[in-house]
């Protein structure tokens, strides 16, 4: 007798290939970098008294502002960074804009755009370098090779 279920199986199912390949981003990659997230962005958080959620935000304002326009309303955080309700978007917003980290840039019909101002640039920046000196270190001391 035949195992249809076996059989099926085989037949349906397939490897992606890797699926993780956006931008020729090893997996393994990524977990490294989440497995050093917090020491990555600990130098970032000392320097400018940030939160881990307000470099998140700010984060994904700058990938916003990179790729899609220039500014971005509430509404477009909110659905950008969809693991904030509206709530928590407005205290970031709030909490960045007190830190000078973005600015309003315009109101069109009533709702405010924001854009990220010089020092917010210099966090996404200084997040590049922290996160180069961090793997690099923890690479050397785990005889760790890409």
């Amino acid at each position: 007798m035949i195992n249809k279920q076996q059989d099926s199986a085989i037949e349906t199912a397939s490897q992606p290939a890797n699926i993780l390949d956006l931008d020729n981003i090893p997996a393994n990659n990524i977990h490294y970098t989440l497995h050093n997230l917090f020491r990555g962005l600990k130098s970032i958080r000392r320097k400018y008294r940030l939160t881990i959620n307000e470099i998140v935000f700010l984060n994904g304002m700058y990938h916003y502002c990179k790729h899609i326009s220039i500014c971005l309303s509430r509404d477009a955080c909110l659905k950008l960074i969809g693991y904030y309700n509206l709530g928590k978007v407005k205290y970031y917003l709030g909490s960045l804009q007190n830190k000078n980290m973005i600015q309003l840039a315009e109101v069109i019909k009533g709702y405010n755009r924001y854009r990220l101002t010089q020092k917010g640039l210099s966090v996404i920046e200084d997040i590049n370098g922290s996160f180069e000196r961090c793997f690099y270190e923890w690479f050397n001391k785990y005889s760790i090779c890409l």
